[in-house]
């Protein structure tokens, strides 16, 4: 498990100094998965357990009467400091309406949007900031994990949940035991395609989070391109990517299906029906169906239920 001091190093810079005491309070809950800025609102935190408001003083309560609210001011520092003073060198990061830091941790923008002379799309004025957290669980899914192998083989696997229900965590776990293999299930060499820089965090000299001693990581590159890249430059047993879901992505996975390759992907959504629904990814999966999907839910409380569904759409295992 992250130890919250490392977690808070890692975020603490972009934090002002008028909350930045609070919200080392609040990493050391274990269960936070975002922070919400607003302007002229107040600072929203979400846990597995639900909304609360941030007070000053670092508590969280579900009222609002003492609530922490968001200036114009802190939305302003919080994007200087994640754009390290220098908008220009984060142009592409912030075209996609997102950046990522040390740590793997997201920070999703909203404000307005321009174009410029190329077209190219820019946000401005940021009104709204959703800090994701990144957290490794190691060990969180050696339950089920022996349903997602035969013998020496894994099955082709989708990993399916609403967002924020802990699948990029699910998949971290899952690449490193691949990797390093278990006493029933020897190692197998697996590259991943981190698109948006959350799964490995490799950037830099930073080593980021452990995938195992077999992983290759193609880290800030889009999918269906890193994917092939991977496909004829490093030689995978079993290729990884997170949010799949678009034409190129399916053109992509189309392909590597029929090269023997064994595929650990995830997708967003609630259930099987949902995404079969897709545009894209509900044909391929009618032609194309995983071996294996894992349904994660949030219960009440912040408990995660986990259903595992053969290709047939038949229940092998449940928490």
């Amino acid at each position: 498990m992250t130890d919250y001091r490392n977690l808070f190093n890692e975020i603490a810079y972009i934090f002002p100094d008028s909350i930045r005491s609070g919200m080392e309070n609040v990493m050391k809950r274990p269960d936070i998965t975002e922070i919400r800025f607003r302007m002229g609102l107040p600072l929203m935190v979400r846990t597995l357990a639900g909304d609360y408001y941030f007070q000053r003083d670092g508590l969280l309560s579900r009222e609002d009467h003492r609530a922490y609210l968001v200036s114009t001011e802190t939305i302003q520092r919080i994007f200087q400091k994640i754009c390290q003073y220098s908008v220009f060198a984060y142009k592409e990061e912030l075209k996609e309406g997102f950046i990522t830091l040390k740590g793997g941790h997201r920070i999703g923008l909203c404000g307005k949007i321009y174009y410029d002379a190329e077209g190219m799309r820019q946000i401005q004025q940021i009104s709204s900031m959703n800090l994701r957290i990144a957290r490794q669980f190691r060990g969180c899914s050696e339950a089920f994990f022996p349903f997602l192998i035969h013998e020496k083989d894994f099955f082709n696997t989708l990993l399916i949940s609403p967002p924020g229900g802990g699948k990029t965590t699910y998949l971290r776990d899952l690449i490193r035991m691949i990797s390093d293999g278990t006493p029933d299930f020897p190692g197998k060499h697996i590259s991943v395609v981190d698109e948006r820089s959350e799964i490995g965090n490799r950037s830099g000299t930073v080593e980021g989070f452990y995938l195992g001693k077999r992983t290759d990581l193609m880290d800030h590159c889009p999918k269906a391109e890193g994917l092939l890249m991977m496909l004829r430059s490093m030689g995978p047993q079993v290729l990884a990517a997170d949010e799949i879901g678009d034409a190129k992505d399916i053109d992509a996975l189309r392909y590597i299906r029929n090269c023997g390759c064994q595929l650990l992907m995830t997708v967003h959504g609630y259930d099987l029906k949902d995404i079969l629904k897709r545009p894209f990814l509900g044909p391929y999966l009618e032609q194309y169906p995983f071996d294996r999907y894992v349904i994660i839910r949030v219960k009440d409380g912040g408990e995660r239920h986990i259903q595992i569904y053969n290709k047939m759409q038949q229940i092998v295992w449940t928490t």
